[in-house]
């Protein structure tokens, strides 16, 4: 039985449906990340589990028990804000101390738990210190020990690593993949950051407009997207129009690329997606896959990375990201060179696809 079932759930508000008919199956123990845009019902979800906003259809269950109706101290969820929402006039002691005194808990089994939880994430010792007294990363820790302080049976994320500087939120990445798996809680996290869904989840959950549009490992979103809006949302990909022709893909121009799994029909529409990463260049033709002729239109340089728009024939243009220390790091505007591109690494989907 699933830890966590969302079936059917809707929210409206007035006319406008922001999230529609969403079903989930959560596995006890499993990390799963709600990924997409802003505005596409992640957060919504987040807070209608939490109890923050009450569905306008559809169940909630956790572990078994309908907690659609229920207040958000009768859930036994654990909720960590994108602000940390900490209370500066209290030490980091009686911050993660807050839920277990409502709970009733006091004495020796109180100061245990506090203790436990900010052993957890490592802030053992910080416990008379003030919010003010930490630094981001410190006080984003301190929330989620205040969170599974009580032992929650499912743990909610919302964007909690958004307010910290690229450094900060790699670490703390880390950090939370720790914590997920030595406590072993189900655990829901929002995010718009791909990257990070990816590196932390089980299983991620794509949305787009209230609806789902992938539900599957980050392995299958990433090689095998489901629509157009996943495989333009994933990575970094060169989306370009193309119509199929003999077991192949004709782009504009009369570029054609042979991709290794195409399920259209001569003569249909599709698009085709290559992503940035999966492109070599090279003044000769590579020895596998497709070697198509190009022109280096423009260059870019951003440290670990060289970016460049490659022109393919009179009308198409891929852009394509280079380790800055590899050999094709130094190609100037207007050298010739061969684009090389897999083909498996070449995805099709049917044409008209909303993204």
């Amino acid at each position: 039985m699933s830890n966590v079932s969302l079936r059917h759930l809707v929210k409206r508000y007035g006319k406008v449906s922001v999230v529609r008919d969403v079903s989930l199956e959560i596995a006890e123990g499993e990390f799963v990340s709600l990924l997409g845009p802003s505005g596409c019902g992640k957060t919504t979800i987040l807070r209608m589990v939490a109890g923050l906003i009450e569905p306008s259809d559809g169940t909630i269950t956790v572990g078994g028990r309908d907690i659609t109706r229920l207040p958000p101290n009768k859930r036994n969820v654990g909720l960590v804000f994108q602000s940390y929402a900490l209370f500066p006039h209290m030490t980091v002691f009686e911050n993660v101390a807050f839920g277990l005194r409502r709970k009733g808990e006091n004495g020796p089994a109180l100061q245990a738990r506090v203790e436990e939880a900010l052993a957890l994430v490592r802030l053992a010792g910080y416990g008379e210190r003030y919010p003010r007294q930490l630094s981001g990363g410190q006080q984003q820790r301190v929330a989620m020990a205040r969170a599974i302080a009580p032992r929650p049976s499912v743990l909610l994320f919302d964007e909690p690593l958004s307010n910290l500087d690229a450094k900060l939120r790699d670490e703390m990445q880390i950090e939370l993949k720790r914590l997920q798996r030595d406590l072993k809680i189900t655990t829901l996290f929002v995010t718009h950051d791909q990257a990070e869904a990816l590196s932390l989840s089980d299983r991620v959950c794509v949305m787009n407009d209230g609806i789902i549009q992938q539900f599957a490992s980050p392995e299958e979103i990433y090689h095998r997207p489901a629509t157009a809006f996943v495989a333009g949302f994933i990575g970094k990909p060169n989306r370009l129009s193309a119509m199929v022709k003999g077991g192949a893909v004709e782009l504009a121009g009369g570029l054609v690329l042979h991709p290794t799994s195409l399920a259209a029909k001569d003569g249909e529409a599709v698009e085709v997606f290559i992503r940035q990463e999966a492109v070599t260049l090279s003044r000769t033709a590579g020895t596998e896959g497709e070697a198509v002729p190009g022109t280096i239109a423009l260059r870019s340089f951003s440290g670990a990375q060289v970016q460049y728009v490659v022109r393919l024939g009179a009308s198409s243009e891929i852009v394509v990201e280079v380790p800055s220390s590899g050999e094709a790091s130094n190609l100037s505007q207007g050298d010739t060179l061969f684009v090389n591109i897999r083909p498996q690494d070449i995805i099709t989907l049917p044409g008209g696809q909303a993204a």
